[in-house]
């Protein structure tokens, strides 16, 4: 099977389901290439693992201007070049990973003398879109053959905005369980040596942005700082980094609280963690969950539906109340000072949960399936 992936970035959890699948779809003997944009934007680049390592595998990567942005000229300039791709590599499929790229797929196939399908994942509904947006890429879906939430709670929220029904199908993202230590690394190493001195650390993983509300944990944190020894670890890269820096001095949390930045190797800071918090406003499918659940960390996640359908509170994990500081500062404190026998059912229970649901292979058999279903009925 040849097969074509476009995104708009390879840029966090949705950049790694890109890899993800196009390495394990290449391992399979598969003819797998991988289109994303080229020039950074604020907030938004490719990240250097996800390019470093596609071209390590050989996939063929093309980077191309601008599968992001919203101006047509720039977007029939990439429609062009994939055209070209799509015929010279004889592409059966084409797996796009946002709206934008979708409609550039369905400007590249026009013409072709073959129907191609494409299908879009929906990683997330990002909060900052106008109306106007929203009314463009609910038409691009409904063109297109298939779309894929990766929650039941995004189906639900498709179906609202408008996407038809038949064109909807869930499948999870699944992630793999094998991780390559990284030994090199001097802020793990700092925290290992912290953990030995018997401080409690609360960890939070994902970019420095306003949807991430990694404010919303400094603020918990501050009611929290004098109750126990412990660091609170922020790891991720983000436009809105300054801003919290400003209100962990102001706070004179300096001696508490450190920012770690971008980590290609993210995961194994987890294992170190008394806590993994999610202090999220919305999601698509957050793997930092998932990542919690292979280590055996417990996570304490935002009450928002998208983490809501993974994390049931007090069996695999821990909820709050979203946007509010009390309701997190005492989530936080229950796992703290909570029973290790009951954390450990706990974190157990959350390990059962990635094996039944979220392990890469299941995620690529399911859409494998469906390229076949695809490909075979056209």
């Amino acid at each position: 099977m040849n097969i074509l992936h476009m995104t708009t970035f390879l840029q966090g959890g949705a950049g790694r389901i890109v890899y993800d699948l196009a390495a394990k779809q290449d391992d399979l003997g598969h003819n797998v290439s991988v289109i994303t944009s080229k020039t950074t934007e604020p907030g938004y680049c490719n990240y250097g693992e996800y390019i470093k390592k596609i071209k390590a595998k050989n996939i063929p990567l093309y980077q191309i201007d601008s599968s992001f942005k919203r101006e047509l000229y720039l977007n029939l300039k990439v429609a062009n070049k994939v055209r070209d791709i799509i015929v010279n590599n004889r592409i059966n499929i084409i797996h796009t990973h946002a709206s934008i790229p979708a409609m550039i797929a369905i400007i590249a196939r026009a013409g072709i003398d073959r129907h191609i399908p494409i299908i879009q994942t929906m990683h997330g509904w990002g909060n900052n879109k106008t109306l106007k947006h929203e009314l463009m890429d609910i038409t691009i879906m409904n063109g297109l053959d298939y779309v894929i939430p990766v929650s039941k709670t995004s189906k639900k929220l498709l179906l609202n905005k408008g996407v038809d029904l038949k064109r909807l199908k869930v499948i999870y993202n699944g992630i793999d369980e094998d991780l390559l230590i990284d030994n090199c690394d001097l802020n793990l190493q700092e925290l290992s040596n912290i953990k030995e001195k018997g401080y409690k650390i609360i960890g939070c993983i994902g970019s420095i942005c306003e949807r991430k509300n990694q404010r919303l944990l400094i603020e918990a944190y501050k009611n929290l700082a004098n109750d126990f020894k412990s660091k609170c670890i922020f790891i991720g890269e983000g436009d809105y980094l300054r801003n919290l820096t400003d209100l962990v001095y102001n706070y004179k949390l300096d001696n508490n609280v450190e920012f770690y930045g971008y980590k290609e190797n993210a995961r194994e800071y987890i294992k170190y963690f008394d806590c993994l918090v999610l202090p999220s406003l919305s999601e698509g499918m957050p793997i930092t969950v998932l990542e919690g659940f292979i280590e055996k960390t417990p996570v304490i996640g935002s009450d928002i539906p998208e983490i809501r359908e993974i994390i049931t509170d007090g069996s695999n994990g821990f909820l709050f109340k979203s946007q509010n500081v009390m309701s997190l500062c005492s989530a936080i404190k229950g796992v703290l000072i909570s029973n290790e026998k009951k954390l450990e059912i706990i974190v157990k229970q959350a390990y059962q949960c990635y094996l039944k649901d979220f392990k890469v292979d299941i995620m690529i058999e399911q859409y494998l399936n469906l390229y076949n279903l695809l490909i075979n009925y056209t």
